[in-house]
């Protein structure tokens, strides 16, 4: 059930989308120790985003996990996700903010059910 949801105001065509995707996937995956089989990614490019009164290239995500988040984790996360960001869309990591979610197993749904 990890959730990374990416919101950038940079035009993301489907290759663009399908790399970041993939490169997230495995990237979140690997830092919390859970299979790419439970991780979902999604990217919302060309979204009207401002930071610091400019339209510059910018990104703003979530990341919602059941247990595991901490001040270790949240670091690698936050700077492997402003590498992808950096490297496939040109978002500086200055230009960036990600906030994190640790819920309960309650407040997450599933398959009609919840976790």
């Amino acid at each position: 059930m990890p959730t990374l949801n990416l919101f950038t105001n940079v035009p993301v065509d489907a290759v663009t989308a399908s790399d970041i995707l993939k490169d997230a996937t495995k990237t979140l995956s690997k830092i919390i120790g859970k299979p790419e089989s439970y991780v979902m990614v999604v990217v919302n490019g060309g979204v009207p985003i401002a930071f610091a009164g400019t339209e510059e290239p910018a990104a703003y995500a979530e990341i919602v996990l059941i247990g595991g988040l901490g001040p270790a984790v949240n670091g690698k996360l936050s700077s492997a996700i402003a590498d992808i960001l950096q490297t496939r869309i040109a978002v500086d990591g200055s230009r960036f903010y990600i906030k994190f979610y640790d819920v309960q197993r309650s407040f997450f749904g599933f398959n009609g059910s919840t976790f």
